[in-house]
C-alpha cells in the first residue's frame, strides 16, 4: 500500500487521519514542522503528501512546496488547510502560487480525505 507524509502542527488532525488512513491499509509517517517534513521527504520517499498551509508561519506548507518543486522533487502534494473557516478566505485552487496536486479545506470528512488520495494516488 501507498505511503504517505502528513507535515501538519496540529497533533489531533495527524492522530485522527492517521487512525483513518493506517485503518485503509496506508502506511502513514507523520511531521509537525516543515523542516522535519523535508527530512523524512527525503529519508521516507511518501508516495503521497498532505501539507498544511500554516503551521508556525502562515506560508510554511506554501514555502516547503516550493522549495520541493525547486529540488524537482514531484511526489504529489494535498495541500491542507483550515483558514476558510477563520477568514473566509479560500485557496483551493493549485497554480503556480500554491504548488500541489489538489486541495482540502480542514475540517475535512473521512470519507472526502481517502476519496482525494485514491484519485490522486491512482492518476
Amino acid at each position: 500500500m501507498a505511503r504517505i507524509l502528513m507535515v501538519d502542527d496540529d497533533q489531533d488532525f495527524l492522530d485522527a487521519a492517521t487512525a483513518i488512513l493506517s485503518g485503509k491499509g496506508y502506511d502513514v509517517i507523520t511531521a509537525s514542522d516543515p523542516e522535519e517534513g523535508e527530512r523524512k521527504i527525503k529519508s521516507e520517499n511518501p508516495d503521497l503528501i498532505l501539507l498544511d498551509i500554516m503551521m508556525v508561519n502562515p506560508d510554511d506548507g506554501i514555502a516547503l512546496a516550493h522549495k520541493l518543486r525547486k529540488q524537482n522533487i514531484n511526489i504529489p502534494i494535498v495541500m491542507l488547510s483550515g483558514v476558510g473557516k477563520v477568514t473566509g478566505y479560500s485557496y483551493g485552487k493549485c497554480d503556480s502560487v500554491l504548488p500541489c496536486d489538489d486541495f482540502l479545506e480542514k475540517p475535512v470528512s473521512p470519507q472526502i480525505l481517502l476519496e482525494k488520495i485514491a484519485k490522486i494516488l491512482d492518476k
